[in-house]
């Protein structure tokens, strides 16, 4: 599906890329006040019934439905930028590289991201990209907050917490906080609650703790993803019960959070919301405590809580989930809730549009 606006051919227009194993998500901004001109969504790419055999099929789409317009330049989400990136860049074959570097700590996105990145090279040739990372909001923290009890030795390979949906805080904590100057010295924990989910520490606007690590597997229990479990659980895994580490991953990463819980029924909360079997109802019960436990986990980060955003398809839609949420924390001194739409793609295009214009 996709939308369209009338905008003057003499603006130019910055196109941003959200790409997954089997999706992309695309908006057309327009560089002059960043309002979106366009907007899509392809999904079930490369499945039966799917209007687009692989990526590039609609990669080519969407130069089709942006043909009219001046393309700029094109901008990508990338979920890990390690310990180089730590704001938007322009890409070239030494960033690329790095990149691609850092997939065994996003296995579900990166590739992906970086893939969209290649075909997109291919088709568009002419047109600069860049790319900007949702590790980048989290670069600054305390090291008490980033660093893993680990030999010294491993600690200088840069196996650190980095923490991820940095795109999305982004958005969220600029919103808050112009709507509501006051937000601004307060302590704020943001969930994007979603498929994929985090929570993450706000003060003076700035990131100071959050929940995922690493990787995008470490945290809250996800849609198909673990969230933390005991590394010891993962060597019995291996040493004892002779699973291969790929078959472990592919566990943990696909087979584990509420579709694990709810014993393979779904990994979508609203149908899960919708049964009454017990363990669809154990898996519900089991992420909201969870996302409480580590809410109550960040206030001890922040010093306090003023207030919690609600984001994500979860956060936002599920109200049963942010009261069963805000009930488990009812201990708490009282404290703000506050549901607001993310955007992701906004972030990014602001971000990059300042590069553009540096340029």
């Amino acid at each position: 599906m996709w939308r369209d606006r009338n905008i003057s051919d003499e603006c130019e227009c910055l196109l941003v890329i959200n790409a997954g194993s089997s999706s992309v998500k695309y908006k057309l901004f327009s560089l002059q006040g960043l309002s979106i001109v366009q907007s899509g969504k392809f999904q079930n790419i490369g499945e039966v019934g799917s209007d687009f055999s692989d990526h590039e099929a609609a990669f080519l789409k969407v130069i089709e439905n942006c043909k009219s317009y001046p393309v700029r330049a094109i901008a990508h989400r990338v979920v890990h930028g390690g310990e180089r990136y730590i704001s938007a860049v322009e890409i070239n074959d030494e960033v690329l590289e790095y990149l691609y570097e850092l997939s065994p700590f996003a296995p579900l996105h990166q590739p992906h991201n970086l893939r969209a990145i290649t075909i997109c090279k291919k088709l568009w040739p002419t047109i600069p990209q860049f790319a900007d990372f949702d590790t980048a909001f989290h670069h600054g923290h305390l090291s008490v907050m980033d660093t893993y009890a680990l030999p010294h030795n491993l600690r200088d390979l840069g196996l650190k917490k980095f923490g991820f949906h940095g795109l999305s805080y982004q958005y969220l904590v600029t919103k808050v906080c112009s709507e509501n100057l006051k937000r601004k010295n307060q302590k704020g924990i943001y969930a994007h609650l979603g498929s994929g989910s985090s929570l993450c520490a706000v003060e003076n606007g700035l990131s100071i703790d959050t929940t995922m690590g690493l990787t995008a597997l470490d945290g809250l229990p996800m849609g198909t993803r673990s969230g933390s479990v005991d590394p010891g659980l993962i060597l019995y895994l291996i040493q004892s019960l002779k699973i291969e580490a790929s078959e472990v991953e592919d566990i943990l990463y696909h087979c584990s959070g509420l579709l694990g819980l709810s014993n393979g029924k779904t990994n979508d909360m609203k149908i899960l919301l919708e049964q009454s079997d017990e363990s669809s109802q154990f898996a519900v019960d089991f992420y909201c405590r969870k996302v409480a436990q580590y809410i109550a986990y960040l206030t001890v980060s922040l010093g306090g809580l003023d207030y919690v955003v609600f984001s994500g398809g979860i956060g936002e839609n599920a109200g049963q989930i942010r009261n069963r949420i805000l009930s488990l924390l009812s201990f708490l001194p009282a404290f703000d809730s506050i549901i607001v739409p993310t955007n992701e793609e906004f972030s990014i295009a602001s971000n990059v549009k300042d590069l553009i214009h540096d340029g």
